[in-house]
Parts: C-alpha cells; structure tokens; sequence
C-alpha cells in the first residue's frame, strides 16, 4: 500500500508538473562539468526572495553522458553519481534467469529562484542493446521529488536487462511534452565520489508547532511535531534514519469547498529531499465544505544527522507558492 500510494501521487504530480512547468519554457540541455572539476557553478538558497535568477554556467551539448559527468537540462542540475550491479535481497524478486539487475544513481538540484520541478521515474526508459528493458521497483531510494527552488534530491534506479548485454542506455524524459530525452549511458562498476551539498540555512518566516497561518480558504494549526516509532515490521527507517510525524488541524475559511492532501507536503533535510511514509493510517487528506475542520498527519524519514528540517506545503500549483513548517 505504502508503494502504491506513493507512485500514484507522485505519477499525477510528475505528469502535471514536469508538462506544465517545463514546458512552457526552452530547455538546453548540456554538460557544465565533471565531479572533481573546479567550476563556478554554486547551489542558490531557497529562502531568497530575489527575482535575480543565478548565472548559469557555460557548457557543451552532448550525445550522451557518463558516470560524473555534470549537466544542465533548464534549471535543473544533473548528476550521473555511479553504476553498477544490482543485488536484490529479496528472494521472491529476482531477475529472470539470464538476466541481472543494473542500477545507475542521480542527483538533481533546482537552481531556479522561482518554480518547482519535478522528478519521477517514470520519465526513465532503459535500453539493452536497443531492447527495451523493465525497470525494477523493489527498491528503497527511488528517484522521485518535487523540489521546491534551491532544494535537491538523489535516488536510484534500477533495470532488468540480460547478462551479456554490450550497451546500456537510459534515456531522461525532460519534457513530456516535446518528448525531449537525455541519454545516460550504462558505465558498469563504477562510481564519482559524488555527495549532494547540505544546506542548513533557515528560511524566513518557517511556522513553528503552536502558531498557524492562513491562506485565502484555509486555517491551519501546527498542532505538534514528534519522532514516530513504528511498530509495523515491515515499514521501517533505513539505516542511522527516523520518523517524524506532524500533525495538523485544517479549517475551511472560504465560502466554497476546499482541500488539502498529505501529497503537497514536501520535507527536507540540510535541503535535500526526504521520502515521505505512509505507515499512519490518519494522514490529513480531506476535502472540507466551509466552516468544516480536519486533523491528520504526515510523515516523513529524516537522517539522524541532519541540522535543519522543514515541511513545505505546496499552497498553489500554479505558482508554487509554499508554507514552510520547522521540523528541527
């Protein structure tokens, strides 16, 4: 269920998100560097307000692309981290009996000062030696966010594709739209070294647990902020990770219905994404006539390390206009 849910939010946010914010703007798409290069490209904070975007680095348009290269598509800062085999510990999902598992791991940052962007999976296709092969979902660090300006993410993703298969490509759908694609290509056993960069700025007028904020149709109160325990064996943090669950109360101030769903928060840690967990069967979804109130949660697996944590309400679509919540 925890799957499903996620994939079906994330699909409907992708589609939507990836068409509407990127396609309305020119995309070129091309090579600013490689990890360990010295170069002039910095991560922008995401708690300025300025309408100044950041400058952008110059590169090169490229046919393909390779373990550390780094890359630009739009706002958007691409990352080729490492590839290699794959071994699933799972023994009711293993690769069919001449084939392997292969997984390639990327980091995306939005430099944008402006607009979110989306990032899913299912915008990768892979190709063995021209074949298409399937993607396996048994993993547990998808590559999958909405990222608000300034914020990062990275993730894997992981091929069945045969054993004696020459060359592994990958193609990056950037643009439903246009269907334009970025092709990365399968380099074996190898790895950049590469780590996102934290960010442990706050932003500005984050809500703390106890205060509320409204906007134009709903009232919301930060009713409280706690490490959860989860006692489903199946559903745990990964290793040197935690829960934390938030909880709110919602009221409709508007005079026409209105939403609200565990699916437009976003968390994140020192700036990078964090997967949220559906493991409370109280999450706050709910769609509210005027006057009528809500209270549920969400939750999220936080690193044990991190410095600054903050929850990201997704207030318009349309203009990606956020709440932020202090976590820690």
């Amino acid at each position: 269920m925890k799957k499903l849910l996620k994939i079906i939010g994330i699909a409907i946010v992708a589609i939507l998100a990836i068409g509407i914010i990127g396609g309305g703007k020119e995309k070129n798409n091309g090579k600013i560097g490689e990890v360990g290069e010295t170069n002039n490209f910095s991560s922008q904070n995401t708690t300025s307000n300025s309408s100044e975007e950041a400058p952008k680095e110059e590169y090169q348009i490229q046919d393909e692309y390779h373990v550390g290269d780094i890359l630009m598509d739009g706002d958007t800062k691409i990352v080729y981290i490492t590839s290699g085999d794959y071994v699933s510990d799972n023994e009711f999902s293993q690769p069919e009996e001449g084939n392997k598992y292969i997984f390639m791991k990327m980091a995306f940052e939005n430099t944008s000062r402006k607009s979110d962007t989306s990032i899913s999976f299912y915008n990768f296709e892979c190709y063995a030696d021209g074949y298409n092969a399937e993607m396996y979902y048994g993993g547990d660090d998808d590559l999958s966010a909405t990222l608000s300006p300034g914020r990062s993410t990275s993730g894997t993703l992981i091929f069945e594709v045969p054993e004696n298969a020459e060359k592994i490509e990958v193609e990056y759908e950037s643009n439903v739209w246009t269907q334009e694609k970025i092709l990365f290509v399968f380099d074996g056993e190898k790895d950049s070294g590469y780590v996102l960069e934290k960010n442990t700025e706050r932003s500005d007028s984050a809500v703390s647990v106890g205060e509320s904020v409204e906007t134009s149709s709903l009232k919301i109160d930060y009713v409280s902020c706690e490490e959860y325990v989860s006692d489903n064996m199946f559903i745990q943090p990964k290793e040197n990770h935690h829960f934390v669950t938030c909880t709110f109360e919602v009221e409709n101030i508007g005079s026409s219905d209105a939403s609200i769903t565990y699916f437009s928060f976003d968390c994140y840690a020192d700036g990078i994404d964090c997967e949220q967990t559906f493991v409370r069967d109280d999450g706050l979804s709910a769609t509210l006539s005027p006057g009528r109130k809500a209270t549920g949660t969400v939750t999220f697996e936080i690193p044990n390390d991190a410095t600054v944590v903050e929850l990201e309400l997704d207030n318009s679509f349309w203009t990606s206009n956020r709440i932020v919540f202090t976590i820690q």
